[in-house]
């Protein structure tokens, strides 16, 4: 099984990967026709959120002591593949 910092660092990880796609996603939202923009700078902004969600979670998981980090797990895995799922929807349709 994982320690805690090892896989805190894989999900700040993930998340440093995610900001990065939502770099680009915007430079090519900015591209667009304007309300094509609209739309993806809307998309964008609630990806952004979830994203935030996800690093305030990220940042309890350091709060928690060694045995609670555990039951924290399954959640955020949820949350990551959740994440996940929609950013490669959004910068699908930027395709």
């Amino acid at each position: 099984m994982a320690s805690r910092e090892a896989y805190r660092k894989k999900l700040e990880a993930k998340l440093d990967e995610w900001d990065a796609k939502l770099d680009v996603l915007a430079a090519k939202a900015g591209n667009a026709s304007a309300d094509a923009r609209i739309s993806y700078e809307n998309e964008l902004a609630a990806l952004k959120v979830k994203r935030a969600a996800a690093r305030e979670k990220l940042g309890e998981l350091g709060k928690r002591g060694e045995n609670a980090w555990e039951d924290m797990k399954g959640g955020m895995e949820s949350a990551w593949d959740e994440m996940g799922k929609a950013i490669d929807k959004v910068a699908a349709r930027f395709k």
